[in-house]
């Protein structure tokens, strides 16, 4: 039986090996299958305001203001994902969730194969693995696929093809702000590689994306993002140093390759690769940038490290090795694809607040306001468009005319339930809907002792109403 199932494994190996683009077609249909069950299961907690902003904008046009909040209603809101939001509802119209989860995974799935166009599966799998948290119907998603191409442009052996790079970040800056991350890695090439002709294709890259719906104000949006210190604290994806264990085992085979193929040497070591992988370590959304820049490098180090064992003479014991690897192999992809896809039959929704939302729209609230969790607001948008919402993912560094941030407000008030009287009253809050996370627990103890009537009350979450509501 061994012997079959070893031969028919050698088989296997050489019919891949003599159908190269064989390989590729599995490849890259393994991995949008696999991105497209995490899109599927996955549903974003902005996918809400991202749908309605584009049915608002297809309906009216771009707002000038904010249209969600009751609490920021007047503010200059700029929405850099305008462009995303009106293909999310124009798709979502036509084929629903899933055609929409067809797309993002192509687009996930084709950023990774285009920066590892090389690559071996191996890698490319362990890079996917790295990008599942971060993936799903995101606008990131375009950043990944933009930048997977920037980069392909900037070491294409056709050196004048880089020019063509401004006509791609016309799109890139009205469907996610992260076309800023290439602008930087351009200038960082053209220091690193001494491409002085680089720093023109970055000037008119620069100028090409302030073709959109914004002009230059997009930049406002953008550098009250990057310079917003707080946020590192606040939101959870901008947290420092706090990567999963499929992005560490990508960041530990990059790095034991580098270690053991470049040495000592320097300049290997400042490659486009490490300001990325400065910038995940800063914010870990920016985990996925740093695997489509790492990617390659990391099949490469792989494929020098074998040559050197194969060109070093026989290795003793060598099959119980290669054994020995392979069931770790195994067993790293069986817990990493256990840590994403278990239980199989989850419901995207079920961390969600449906039976809330269910009993809002039956009953209302109240003639009032609705006090909900951040990670509710973008799902309250979708499902109660009606009802306005006191914050949510769009407003971490937006600020008060007062000058405080509302992120802020937001975390004080948790932070000090007593004081929730005066916004309550400021705003005329009558229902409060929370996660039931430790965070929470002082202001739901302290609305339940002011006689808050909870309607739902699960597991998850609660959903409060005033004292004298009916």
């Amino acid at each position: 039986m061994t012997r079959r199932l070893l031969s028919a494994y050698r088989r296997l190996r050489a019919t891949l090996a003599a159908h190269p683009q064989l390989v590729f077609i599995l490849s890259t249909t393994a991995l949008f299958v696999l991105f497209d069950l995490v899109s599927l299961r996955n549903l974003d907690m902005d996918f809400g305001w991202h749908l309605q902003s584009g049915d608002y904008i297809r309906a009216h046009g771009i707002p000038a203001h904010d249209i969600f909040t009751y609490s920021a209603r007047q503010f200059p809101w700029i929405d850099h994902e305008w462009g995303n939001d009106v293909i999310v509802s124009w798709l979502y119209g036509v084929g629903g969730y899933p055609l929409l989860a067809a797309l993002y995974a192509l687009l996930w799935s084709a950023g990774l194969v285009i920066a590892g166009v090389r690559a071996r599966f191996g890698v490319l799998l362990l890079a996917a693995f790295a990008m599942f948290p971060y993936a799903g119907i995101r606008p990131v998603a375009w950043t990944v696929l933009f930048l997977a191409i920037t980069l392909r442009l900037l070491h294409s052996k056709k050196r004048w093809i880089v020019w063509l790079l401004p006509l791609l970040f016309i799109p890139w800056a009205n469907l996610h702000a992260g076309f800023v991350s290439a602008l930087a890695i351009i200038a960082y090439i053209g220091w690193y590689e001494r491409r002085p002709k680089l720093f023109g294709v970055f000037a008119l890259s620069a100028l090409a994306t302030l073709i959109n719906a914004y002009g230059p104000r997009l930049y406002v949006e953008i550098a009250r993002t990057l310079f917003d210190p707080t946020l590192h604290s606040q939101v959870g994806e901008w947290h420092s140093f706090t990567f999963r264990l499929s992005a560490l085992l990508f960041i530990a085979m990059w790095g034991a390759g580098g270690v053991l193929m470049e040495k000592r040497a320097l300049k290997p070591w400042l490659r486009p690769s490490i300001p990325l992988l400065l910038a995940a370590m800063s914010a870990t959304r920016n985990v996925p940038l740093f695997v489509v820049a790492a990617v390659q490098e990391s099949s490469r180090y792989i494929d020098g490290i074998l040559a050197r064992v194969r060109l070093s003479g026989p290795v003793p014991n060598l099959g119980r090795i290669k054994a020995g690897a392979a069931i770790i192999a195994f067993g790293v992809l069986l817990l990493l694809a256990w840590q994403t896809f278990w239980p199989l039959n989850a419901n995207r929704l079920a961390t969600y607040p449906q039976a809330a939302v269910a009993y809002l729209r039956a009953n209302g609230c109240e003639d009032g306001n609705i006090f909900n969790d951040y990670n509710y607001g973008g799902y309250l948008i979708w499902k109660l468009p009606q009802q306005p919402v006191y914050i949510d993912g769009r407003m971490p560094s937006w600020k008060s005319p007062d000058g405080q941030k509302y992120m802020t407000r937001y975390y004080d008030l948790l932070s000090h339930p007593a004081q929730y009287r005066v916004l309550f009253a400021r705003y005329n809050i009558r229902c409060a809907l929370f996660q039931h996370t430790q965070l929470n627990a002082g202001l739901i103890a302290r609305l339940l002792r002011d006689q808050w009537r909870p309607v739902i009350n699960n597991k998850t979450y609660i959903l409060l109403l005033a004292p004298d509501s009916k």
